[in-house]
């Protein structure tokens, strides 16, 4: 893999945000509140995440059933 594709591949990547930052957008991003947010990403163990991926962790985690 060339220098130039590497970079054009690092520009293109959506962008990770820490989960402070995810938390604090959460209401705007996700429609839960930022507890909800911290939450899911601590039980899943996950830092830093893209908006995507944090999105499918929070919603399942919202969804999961209380037993």
């Amino acid at each position: 893999m060339s220098k130039d594709t590497t970079q054009a591949a690092s520009q293109t990547a959506d962008p990770v945000y820490t989960a402070a930052e995810l938390a604090k957008a959460s209401e705007n991003v996700f429609g839960v509140s930022p507890d909800i947010t911290t939450a899911a990403l601590r039980m899943a163990n996950i830092q830093v995440a893209t908006i995507a991926q944090a999105e499918m962790i929070v919603k399942e985690f919202a969804n999961k059933e209380v037993k």
